[in-house]
């Protein structure tokens, strides 16, 4: 269950990532409006029946991947040799990565037993352009803490880092490609990106 509550912990973070109106809302707002925003599809009743289940699980889909800013996760989890990508090769990738991604943890939703996330504070830097968001994740009696570190890009707030108990998301796909790109070309990382993703599609879903 504690891996199930990491992922679900994550998926949140997705959905809670962008305001397109930065200058009317703060990195905090900007989270608790998206929290708002999942938990109220995550409670409808609907998501508890089978027909209503597909309908609010497209709604979330639809959400997270019209909000959150892949290419700028692509390429802080690249690193430095992002440069070394071309266009099309940026391109492919930033594909491929989200939909491992979204592959990878839009299956967590089932897991949703009224979990909440409490706001607990903030840290700002980069004279108020970079921002830690900072809160808890309660579940199963216990306390798990994230945060999210967001940045003002083009007049708006995202995402660039998770943390869930300390861990960084960034880091921890930037060590496992930086191993790929040590001794591999960036199309080999894309194709294996792109064969997990589908390994993640195609993989059974785990019955309760």
């Amino acid at each position: 269950m504690r891996i199930k509550v990491f992922l679900l912990a994550l998926l949140f973070c997705f959905v809670t990532s962008v305001s397109a109106h930065a200058a009317e809302m703060t990195a905090r707002q900007t989270a608790e409006a998206g929290a708002d925003r999942i938990l109220a599809l995550l409670n409808d009743p609907a998501f508890k029946t089978p027909e209503g289940k597909p309908v609010i699980r497209k709604k979330i889909e639809d959400e997270v991947l019209n909000l959150f800013d892949f290419e700028e996760f692509s390429t802080r989890t690249v690193g430095p040799t992002w440069r070394k990508f071309t266009p099309e090769q940026k391109q492919q990738f930033k594909d491929a990565f989200t939909e491992l991604l979204r592959n990878t943890y839009i299956d967590t939703l089932d897991e949703y037993n009224g979990q909440k996330i409490r706001f607990t504070g903030e840290i700002s830097g980069g004279n108020g352009k970079r921002v830690e968001i900072q809160m808890e994740f309660l579940a199963d009696q216990k306390v798990y803490p994230v945060a999210f570190r967001m940045l003002e890009k083009n007049n708006r707030w995202v995402v660039y880092d998770v943390l869930i108990e300390g861990i960084s998301m960034i880091k921890n796909y930037r060590d496992q490609f930086r191993d790929i790109l040590s001794k591999n070309s960036p199309q080999e990382l894309i194709d294996r990106v792109k064969a997990k993703a589908e390994e993640q599609k195609n993989k059974p879903k785990e019955t309760k």
